[in-house]
């Protein structure tokens, strides 16, 4: 007896079975990560005096990371899900009777991709907030144990930066960052005191160039106790400048709900926070993102009509994977250059799939 099909009961099964799939490699990616993390945290720990168990401490810190990481590599989970939930649909010859049942490929696709969609709403709105908290936690425990203790402040005036180094302290101060360009200071003061507190020598220079970790003033004034003079000054620091841009920029520490209003104070510093830009229209492009992707898996897929071996299909997800990392990577750079406007870059390749998905979608008669 032919099997007889209704939308309620097709959906439900669909979504299970997608659902099914979502979590196996959402397993697999999450043991990868949390793996990983865990090995990268034993060597930034293994040589700082971490009190207590080490390892379980190293593995709570990873669990900590790891949801952040997650949402990062989204994408990638969905559309390795959406290629083996089809193949399997595939291999189990349910397309066909499905076809004959009155239902189309897009009907097939859509209700994964519709459900992936929501998921990705849930994302941003719920479990951000949740990942952000976390971020902040493992920021907070790791600056404990950074190489160096600065303090570091960013004001409508400009930078400060306290540094200790060996019994001395230096404050430096510069005006603010223009650009997000943290290679080139400019107008910078160096004050340097003794471990009494007493000021010892002060460097003033209008222009600074950072190679890694020392910073060449030119046709600097160097004012001692005893005289004045003009040389050029070559400042070693233990303040690494890429990693300077992390008290600024570590958008992963924001929510959906706060991330525009934390832009808006560096705004009113003088610093227009790109990293946190390209953050916020992540969040708001992930659902169609996710949408789309999962329409794009289709090509590989059920509208192919071939059933390929796991390895194939397999090698169709990493291309993929890559050709849009590459491609969103690729656009993010071109928008902080300032050809295009940085929003566009973030949606750029988005509207690229979603362009796709809608052609495939209508293209179906």
């Amino acid at each position: 007896m032919k099997k007889k099909y209704t939308p309620k009961l097709l959906i439900k099964y669909l979504l299970k079975e997608f659902s099914f799939s979502l979590l196996i490699f959402l397993s697999i990616f999450f043991s990868l990560i949390i793996i990983s993390t865990y090995f990268e945290e034993i060597i930034f720990f293994r040589e700082k005096n971490l009190e207590g168990n080490i390892y379980i401490k190293i593995f709570f810190l990873a669990l900590i990371k790891t949801p952040t990481l997650l949402i990062s590599m989204s994408p990638f989970i969905f559309l390795f899900s959406g290629i083996f939930f089809f193949a399997k649909l595939l291999r189990n010859n349910e397309i066909s009777p499905l076809s004959i049942s009155g239902f189309s490929h897009n009907f097939i696709s859509l209700i994964p991709a519709l459900f992936s969609f929501f998921i990705g709403i849930f994302i941003i709105l719920i479990l951000t907030p949740v990942t952000s908290e976390l971020s902040k936690y493992y920021e907070s425990f790791k600056r404990k144990y950074s190489e160096n203790e600065n303090l570091i402040i960013m004001t409508s005036n400009g930078l400060w930066i306290k540094e200790q180094k060996n019994n001395q302290v230096n404050i430096i101060r510069t005006d603010p960052i223009k650009d997000e360009n943290f290679t080139e200071l400019k107008n910078i003061t160096i004050y340097k005191f003794n471990n009494q507190n007493d000021l010892e020598e002060r460097i003033d220079s209008r222009y600074v160039i950072i190679n890694k970790k020392n910073w060449i003033l030119a046709n600097s004034i160097v004012t001692t106790l005893n005289k004045k003079q003009n040389k050029d000054v070559i400042y070693n620091t233990n303040i690494n400048i890429n990693e300077l841009k992390k008290y600024f920029i570590n958008a992963k520490v924001f929510s959906i709900w706060n991330i525009l209003q934390e832009k808006n104070k560096l705004n009113q510093r003088g610093y227009y926070g790109q990293e946190l830009v390209i953050t916020f229209h992540k969040y708001l492009s992930l659902p169609f993102m996710l949408f789309g992707l999962i329409i794009l898996t289709t090509f590989f897929t059920i509208r192919t009509g071939y059933t390929f071996n796991n390895f194939i299909y397999a090698f169709y997800g990493i291309i993929s994977g890559i050709t849009i990392y590459f491609l969103s990577d690729l656009s993010i750079a071109i928008g902080k250059s300032g050809k295009i406007p940085l929003e566009l870059s973030v949606w750029f390749p988005i509207i690229i799939i979603m362009t796709i998905s809608i052609y495939s979608l209508l293209k179906e008669k």
